[in-house]
C-alpha cells in the first residue's frame, strides 16, 4: 500500500502517512533495506515535517511529532541521518529528540544564515551551538553532494541577500565608479570567497537566473570588481567597486551585477538587486544608468552617448581618438 493514500481513496493523514512507511519497512530487507529506509526518511517523514505541520492544533502537531520520533527510534541510523540534507536532518533530528518547541522553530525558520568555518557550512537553524540542548554540529551541516542539487543553498543565498545601496563614485574620468554594497547571510565570508562583476545582457533578454557550479569552475564575471568584505555579526558587508570605463570599452549595452559566493564545494552565482528606497539612476560619465526590472534584478546600462565620448577622453593624449557628434 502506498504512503500517500488509505483505504477508500482519501488523502492519508501526516500520522497515518508515517504508520504506512513503517508497514513498507516491514517487508524491505537485505541490501535493498537501507536504500527503502532513506527514501521512507527523504520523503513521507519530510512530508510530515514540513511548515504545512503547523497550521494543525497543537494536539495534532503533538500526534505527528510523536510519530515521526517513534519511527525514528526504530528506523534512524547515524548513515541515514547523514545523508539527509541539512534541512531534513534537522527536522528528524530535532523529532527524535522531542524538541518540539525547537523543530516548530526549525520549521518556520525556511530562510537561516550560513556559517562557514574551517572549511564546513553550517546552516543556522534553530538550536545551532546553543549550550542549553547540546545538539551535534554536525546535525546542521550542509552536506557535500553534488552542487546545488540536494540542498536549497542558492535559494536561501539570493533571498538572504540584503542589498545596502549603489551610488556613483569619483570624480576624474578614469576614476569613474559604480560602487554596489550588501549583505550576505553568512558568517565567515572572506574576500578569497566572493567575487563581483558584470556579465553582458543578450539584446532583449534579461539578467540571468541564479545558479550552483563546482567551486574553481570556469564561469565567473567579464569584468572584474573590487571587492572590500567586513564581518558584520551572523553576516557579511560586501562592498564592490566597478570601473566604468570597462563597461564602457565593451561599446554600448546592458550588463547585469553578479556575485559569486564560494561555500564549500560550490559557487553560487546570485543576480544583484537593486535596493529599497531612492537610487540614482544616471552616472558618469553621461550615458551610463542603471534600471530593474519586475524582480528587482539590477542592470547597468551604456548608452551610444558613453561609447562616443568616453574612451576618446579616457585615452592618453598621444593616441586620443577623435569622435564627431
Amino acid at each position: 500500500m502506498s504512503a500517500d493514500a488509505v483505504a477508500g481513496g482519501r488523502t492519508a493523514s501526516p500520522v497515518e502517512r508515517v504508520l504506512a512507511a513503517g508497514r513498507e519497512l516491514e517487508a524491505a530487507a537485505g541490501d535493498d533495506r537501507p536504500e527503502a529506509v532513506y527514501r521512507a526518511f527523504a520523503t513521507e517523514v519530510a512530508a510530515v515535517l514540513s511548515p504545512a505541520t503547523l497550521a494543525f492544533s497543537a494536539d495534532e502537531r503533538a500526534e505527528c511529532w510523536e510519530a515521526v520520533a517513534e519511527f525514528a527510534d526504530e528506523h534512524l541510523t547515524e548513515e541515514i541521518r547523514l545523508r539527509l540534507p541539512a534541512e531534513q536532518r534537522v527536522r528528524v533530528s530535532l523529532a527524535e529528540r522531542r524538541e518540539t518547541a525547537l523543530l516548530e522553530a526549525a520549521l518556520a525558520d525556511e530562510e537561516p544564515g550560513f556559517l562557514l568555518e574551517d572549511g564546513r557550512l553550517y546552516a543556522r537553524y534553530p538550536g545551532f551551538r546553543e549550550r542549553a540542548h547540546g545538539l551535534p554540529p554536525e546535525w546542521y551541516e550542509v552536506g557535500a553532494g553534488e552542487c546545488g542539487t540536494d540542498e536549497r543553498v542558492a535559494d536561501r543565498l539570493e533571498r538572504g541577500v540584503q542589498p545596502r545601496y549603489v551610488v556613483w563614485t569619483g570624480v576624474k574620468r578614469a576614476d569613474y565608479r559604480i560602487e554596489y554594497s550588501f549583505y550576505a547571510p553568512v558568517e565567515g565570508l572572506g574576500a578569497e570567497s566572493v567575487r563581483v562583476g558584470a556579465v553582458r545582457i543578450e539584446a532583449g533578454g534579461a539578467p540571468a537566473p541564479r545558479a550552483a557550479v563546482a567551486a574553481g569552475g570556469p564561469d565567473g564575471p567579464e569584468i572584474e570588481a573590487e571587492v572590500e568584505v567586513k564581518a558584520d555579526g551572523e553576516a557579511t558587508a560586501v562592498t564592490a567597486r566597478l570601473l566604468t570605463a570597462e563597461l564602457i570599452g565593451r561599446g554600448p549595452g546592458r550588463w547585469t551585477l553578479r556575485a559569486y559566493l564560494t561555500l564549500r564545494d560550490c559557487t553560487y552565482d546570485l543576480p544583484l538587486k537593486a535596493p529599497a528606497g531612492y537610487i540614482q539612476r544616471a552616472g558618469m560619465p553621461p550615458g551610463v544608468s542603471v534600471d530593474w526590472d519586475a524582480e528587482r534584478a539590477l542592470a547597468v546600462k551604456v548608452g551610444e552617448r558613453a561609447t562616443l565620448r568616453g574612451p576618446a577622453r579616457l585615452l592618453p593624449p598621444s593616441i586620443k581618438l577623435s569622435f564627431r557628434k
